[in-house]
């Protein structure tokens, strides 16, 4: 059993530090990174909920068109 301390070098806790604030930061931008995708899959699904609104439209006054035309 060894009873010795073991004595951290003020560089190796700056280092520690270092890690530890880089780690923070990489996790605010992950956290960011997150709902920014998450915003940008609501727009698309709205655009997509527009681009078959339209296409509807389309078919209806297509429909309506026929129909006075014949």
């Amino acid at each position: 059993m060894n009873n010795e301390t073991i004595e951290i070098q003020p560089a190796e806790r700056l280092a520690g530090a270092t890690r530890t604030s880089r780690s923070a930061s990489n996790q605010d931008e992950l956290t960011k990174l997150k709902h920014e995708l998450m915003r940008a899959e609501v727009r698309l699904a709205k655009a997509r909920a527009t681009v078959v609104g339209t296409e509807i439209d389309i078919k209806v006054l297509n429909a309506r068109l026929k129909a006075l035309t014949q």
